[in-house]
């Protein structure tokens, strides 16, 4: 599949979950990679491969609800827990059953394939504490817990750890080995729901990130919605676009010389 076909069928995705969207009033926003597409090309990235959505933790369940409603049958919305016994990552996804995006492997049959289908990520904000120390306990669990899913997966390549990141790993994932992923995964979404009941945050914590990526965001950014054009179509963005990205990616409008840092599908 070249990339221009797969831009094409995840445009296809796009439009179908934004469509959905709307119909059922259910707030979005584009994330990541795909934001900075909308706000430098007008487009995807050129050598972009996947799409980001991301959906604020209270918004959740109606676009939970909104997309089982009304995706067409060889759709389908998978959470982590539909790849159990195995883990992949905490990120849902909406898939195009039909449409798988390279030849099927056995560590592609260990995840059901449900990771090898053209598709969009769905990256979920939860409200985080206003205090530094509260913040950095939500981050060492999140780490955590991601550590003991790993001993769920296929396969986990330590080739570019360090020392200290194997060893931390290796102790995660042994004390992974005592429970079940399902287990896992209830206990990471207690610790990233813990603040939902907060009035007065100031910062959002997106729990389903890479581990490289996650941080805290602030939650003016996510208080109100602009749109920006990928082809021929709006695509919501949070109005604090700018702040995100610079605190993602720093200077976000001039694309990197070295490519080699982004994680590829294809």
């Amino acid at each position: 599949m070249t990339i221009e076909v797969l831009h094409d069928q995840l445009f296809e995705v796009m439009l179908l979950v934004d469509e959905i969207c709307r119909k059922e009033g259910v707030r979005y926003f584009i994330d990541s990679g795909t934001a900075i597409g909308a706000v430098r090309e007008k487009n995807f990235i050129p050598w972009d491969d996947d799409v980001d959505f991301k959906v604020l933790r209270e918004d959740w369940p109606r676009f939970k609800e909104a997309m089982n409603k009304h995706l067409p049958s060889n759709y389908r919305l998978v959470e982590p827990i539909d790849m159990a016994p195995a883990f992949y990552d905490f990120v849902p996804r909406v898939i195009n059953m039909d449409k798988p995006l390279r030849e099927e492997t056995e560590e592609d049959k260990f995840y059901k394939n449900y990771q090898n289908r053209v598709g969009l990520d769905i990256f979920i904000f939860d409200k985080a504490p206003n205090s530094s120390l509260k913040q950095k306990s939500m981050l060492l669990k999140c780490k955590i817990l991601y550590g003991m899913a790993m001993s769920k997966r296929y396969k986990v390549d330590m080739s570019g750890y360090s020392f200290m990141q194997k060893l931390e790993s290796r102790v995660c994932m042994f004390m992974g080995k005592f429970f079940s992923t399902e287990k896992i995964l209830k206990k990471h979404e207690k610790a990233m729901t813990k603040y939902s009941s907060l009035t007065d945050n100031k910062y959002r914590f997106p729990g389903n990130y890479l581990l490289r990526e996650l941080g805290f965001f602030n939650e003016e950014w996510y208080e109100d919605t602009v749109y920006m054009p990928i082809r021929d179509h709006d695509f919501p963005m949070p109005v604090g676009y700018d702040g995100e990205l610079t605190k993602m990616y720093g200077d976000y409008m001039h694309p990197p010389k070295d490519r080699s840092i982004y994680k590829t599908h294809i």
